[in-house]
């Protein structure tokens, strides 16, 4: 009797254990928390055209910072200087400017700026040299300059500062997209306009006229 008795305590001591361990397991051994997001490299140059890949750290409560490279949600909040993909992989678009490039996870947000440049640039190019506006009309214009170590133009028509000879409402052109628009106004007299576009590398100003006939 003793003994049987015995035994049953010990089934019972033995599956108490036993659900103390699951419970343990379940109940007290939480998924880390993410705290913080960082993101590199910062205070980058990248040249116009090129690629750099960025990477996220995820710090957390309980255990050391893990690479969150693939698990974050990449933006950019300048998409004129420089797109980021899925994976952090980010694009010079236009030069000069600076983007911050962010990653989110859950609720949580690291950035990093990154600095579009234009090194090399020799010259630059109005395209077309030469056109003919009708009054009414519009005509588009892109600015490409040439990079040492680059074979082809590179396109900088959103970047420079555009002007006209004929600063009256008459004729405007517009810089915010690229190509550049030239709008001629209806009723205009028959004449010729110089446009002008400007590009600034430092110190060194770069410059490259078209000449423009309105009839």
């Amino acid at each position: 009797m003793f003994t049987g008795r015995k035994l049953a305590l010990t089934l019972a001591f033995t599956v108490l254990v036993a659900l103390a361990i699951g419970v343990g397991c379940h109940g007290f051994f939480v998924d880390p928390v993410l705290t913080a997001i960082s993101v590199g490299p910062t205070g980058q140059n990248l040249q116009q055209g090129d690629t750099l890949q960025m990477s996220a750290r995820g710090t957390y409560d309980t255990q050391n910072p893990q690479n969150i490279t693939g698990q974050v949600l990449w933006s950019s909040d300048n998409l004129a200087v420089a797109t980021v993909a899925k994976g952090g992989l980010v694009t010079g678009v236009s030069a000069p400017g600076t983007a911050n490039i962010s990653a989110t996870l859950d609720t949580l947000t690291g950035s990093a700026s990154v600095s579009v440049v234009l090194t090399g640039v020799t010259a630059i190019t109005i395209t077309p040299q030469t056109a003919t506006v009708a009054p009414g009309a519009s005509r588009e214009f892109t600015c490409a300059a040439t990079v040492t170590g680059q074979t082809k133009p590179v396109d900088i028509t959103a970047s420079v500062t555009w002007t006209l000879s004929d600063t009256s409402s008459n004729v405007n052109i517009t810089s915010e997209v690229s190509p550049a628009v030239l709008s001629v106004a209806t009723g205009t007299s028959p004449e010729t306009v110089t446009l002008t576009a400007t590009y600034t590398v430092g110190t060194t100003v770069f410059t490259n006229t078209a000449t423009i006939t309105i009839s």
